[in-house]
């Protein structure tokens, strides 16, 4: 009988570490006048020992016509389907100085 392989994370390359699947995204950028809610059409779980979290936030903001227009979002909060959350800060992108 076949075993079914731990998953492993494409990013820090550890096992076993994954969050429930996730239920919605409820994301925050300044184009927006409250939080959108993004609903994965897929089951997925991020890995929880690296920023994959943030990684899959960017995906799913750049994903969505309407989070796409908004402008970089800034934080979210990930509900997973155990009912606990995860919130999310963008990490901050460098400024270019003017003249």
């Amino acid at each position: 009988m076949e075993t079914e392989a731990e998953p492993t994370c494409g990013r820090c390359r550890k096992t076993g570490e994954f969050s429930p699947p996730v239920s919605v995204v409820l994301l925050f950028a300044p184009g927006l006048s409250a939080p959108y809610p993004l609903i994965p059409g897929e089951e997925y779980c991020v890995c929880e020992a690296c920023d994959a979290i943030e990684r899959f936030v960017s995906g799913a903001a750049e994903a969505h016509p309407v989070t796409r227009s908004a402008g970089p979002w800034t934080r979210a909060i990930v509900i997973f389907q155990d009912g606990h959350g995860a919130e999310v800060r963008a990490k901050a992108t460098p400024q270019m100085a003017l003249a």
